[in-house]
């Protein structure tokens, strides 16, 4: 799907961010872990949630839909209604990374597959658990396949790969038969992320120690049915925060805790780094369009700000810095050297070196231009907000790369007077 993009009027507007995404994971499965009924609303719904529900439900879960992002989640009582069936992940590194240890407690084979570049994601982490065990671990032509549960123990993990090996972890081995310690490996990234994860285990009853880089998970627990609301989603809210320079235009963005424990809350402060007025309200905050300044930018904790961050930057007076986003090259693309390919199309200044990037701002984008979304739904969005600040309009092609996380995203480009055409 191709789309062209322009910005229509600078009137002050509002929009809702949708549920988390990242909540949303983590809810269903804790509560298809319960021995009981869950109920769950303003659940995410797009592909990658999708793939959880579809994943969970070959361990014998039920989840009847309601209403729009409210569900019933009939729990289990063991792990033993798993066949074997091939667990189809979609584009979720979520999903693949959270399930692989909750599927390896079945004692079963289970094979995972997936679609775009998730299957050539890193697996190391796990890998290395795996054959440290004795157990089968093998990756190889589409599919990653694991036979044998793995076993209560002290674990050696690296904090600097990814945040979902760690939270996989977390939520399989409350099941398992004995007490599980995770060491983590210094840099310790996106901790936050953990957080999360912790939250909702304690709302589903399970019992974690958290000493910083050592986390104490006890064994044979039992989760308990959850009764949960899912916040809106931060990483998303950065798109429309941005829009508020990128389009002149005063923007409230409802639906974000102030005290969100979201390592992506933090674009509030990176904004507000950067010059951008940003005010609370009742129902989440007001951006005010101003003069952008150049700024060091951390991303160690919120790798997903970075497309849009970069975007932005080429609106800022001077050169702006990030530093700590080498993960980002590890994504459903490589979003650095992507984001350098657009970016420059549109005739900014940007450069990379590793987890580096530069932006030099301020740019005046070009219009008449077609960009391409690398099949990556932050890539797209991001591109999308750029474009509101071009004379002239802006093609995006590979647009539907939005359903993995944001489907209603362009309905709510529309609201923000954004025309957005499908072509």
């Amino acid at each position: 799907m191709q789309v062209r993009i322009h910005n229509l009027s600078h009137d002050p507007c509002a929009v809702r961010i949708p549920a988390s995404k990242s909540l949303s994971h983590r809810a269903l499965i804790a509560a298809s872990l319960a021995d009981g009924v869950s109920h769950l609303s303003d659940l995410a719904e797009n592909r990658d949630t999708e793939a959880t529900a579809a994943a969970i439900q070959l361990l014998g879960a039920t989840i009847i839909k309601e209403s729009s992002g409210s569900y019933e989640i009939h729990g289990i009582n063991d792990l033993s209604a798993y066949e074997g069936s091939v667990i189809d992940c979609g584009e979720s590194g979520s999903t693949l990374r959270f399930l692989i240890p909750l599927f390896s407690l079945t004692g079963k084979k289970a094979v995972f597959t997936g679609h775009g570049k998730l299957m050539e994601r890193p697996m190391q982490v796990y890998e290395q658990l795996f054959h440290d065990q004795g157990l089968y671990f093998e990756q190889k032509d589409g599919l990653l396949t694991v036979e044998g549960a793995l076993k209560p123990g002290t674990y050696s993990i690296r904090g600097d790969v990814s945040s979902q090996f760690i939270s996989g972890l977390l939520m399989a081995m409350p099941l398992a038969d004995g007490t599980t310690t995770l060491q983590i490996l210094p840099p310790y990234e996106s901790k936050s992320y953990v957080g999360l994860t912790e939250d909702v285990l304690e709302q589903a009853g399970i019992q974690i120690e958290d000493h910083g880089n050592e986390i104490i998970i006890r064994g044979n627990q039992h989760y308990q049915p959850l009764n949960m609301r899912i916040d809106g989603d931060d990483s998303q809210a950065v798109f429309f925060l941005s829009l508020a320079c990128t389009g002149n235009k005063t923007i409230e963005v409802q639906g974000m805790r102030h005290d969100s424990r979201q390592g992506d809350h933090a674009v509030i402060e990176l904004l507000k780094h950067m010059g951008e007025q940003i005010e609370e309200t009742d129902t989440g905050y007001r951006a005010v369009p101003d003069h952008l300044q150049s700024a060091i930018m951390n991303l160690e904790d919120c790798p997903d700000l970075g497309p849009m961050l970069f975007a932005l930057a080429s609106q800022a007076e001077g050169e702006t810095v990030f530093v700590h986003a080498e993960r980002l090259r590890m994504k459903e693309s490589d979003r650095i050297a992507c984001m350098e390919e657009e970016l420059r199309k549109l005739g900014c200044t940007i450069t990379s070196e590793g987890g580096t990037v530069k932006v030099q701002g301020p740019t005046r984008i070009k219009g008449n231009v077609t960009v391409d979304g690398h099949n990556d739904h932050r890539i797209v969005m991001a591109l999308s907000i750029l474009a509101a600040a071009a004379e002239e309009p802006v093609t995006i092609t590979g647009a539907e790369a939005i359903n993995k996380s944001y489907p209603g995203f362009f309905e709510d480009l529309k609201t923000l007077n954004v025309e957005v055409e499908q072509l």
